[in-house]
């Protein structure tokens, strides 16, 4: 099994009101640094949107882009996805992080 920091509540609440917050077409990531060397991950789909099938296939696939990344380390991560994302090919959800990830550098 992977090696995983949890987030608690208070941690998230932090993120969420002094993160900064980006939105793409398919998701809006709110970020923030922390101090390890491995980013630290929460996901929000709403069950409304996806069955439980299709939202664990939409966070394997964003861990994957999340993955392929490696430049992008030490950072806390609330992500939220957009209903639009289940038609979503991975290439274009890879597409979209990568625009996302270029405004976080900035």
């Amino acid at each position: 099994m992977k090696n995983k920091i949890k987030l608690y509540k208070q941690e998230i609440n932090n993120i969420y009101s002094t993160g900064k917050h980006l939105r793409s077409s398919y998701v809006k990531l709110i970020t923030l640094k922390n101090g390890f060397k491995k980013n630290r991950l929460v996901f929000s789909i709403k069950k409304q949107h996806a069955n439980a099938v299709e939202r664990n296939k939409i966070k394997r696939r964003i861990k994957a882009v999340i993955h392929k990344n490696e430049q992008i380390n030490g950072f806390d991560m609330v992500i939220s996805v957009f209903p639009k994302i289940k038609t979503a090919t991975f290439a274009e959800i890879e597409e979209d992080f990568k625009k996302i990830l270029v405004k976080l550098e900035k």
